[in-house]
């Protein structure tokens, strides 16, 4: 598998290598939002620096996001959500994605490290 699920004190981060294809994001989301822990995280990372091929399309990315938001704890808190990549051919879809969550309480941005990513999501 592509993906990497690893739980932190106040988020978690999923590493994403290899090839990564919906299924497998879909695959790693959905085992993270039966976890318990879910329900008190404030952000979400996914770092795709290490991903050699990302296979998902545009629709695929609207899918996932409707998945995400539809899961049962969403609306009622605030979330980070942090991607991290340099691909430039995935970013549109990143912020297909992304647009999904306007006017929630969930943030949503783009950056090239992960360094960056974690400034932002511990940031008040």
């Amino acid at each position: 598998m592509a993906s990497e699920i690893i739980w932190e004190e106040n988020g978690i981060l999923f590493k994403r290598t290899g090839t990564v294809t919906d299924k497998e994001v879909i695959e790693a989301n959905s085992k993270v939002f039966e976890d318990s822990r879910y329900s008190v995280i404030t952000y979400q990372i996914s770092d795709y620096t290490e991903a050699s091929d990302i296979q998902i399309a545009p629709f695929e990315a609207k899918v996932i996001a409707a998945l995400d938001k539809s899961s049962l704890r969403w609306p009622q808190r605030k979330m980070r959500i942090a991607l991290v990549t340099k691909d430039e051919n995935f970013i549109p879809i990143v912020k297909m994605y992304f647009k999904v969550f306007e006017g929630t309480k969930w943030e949503c941005r783009i950056f090239e490290t992960l360094e960056l990513a974690y400034d932002w999501v511990k940031s008040d």
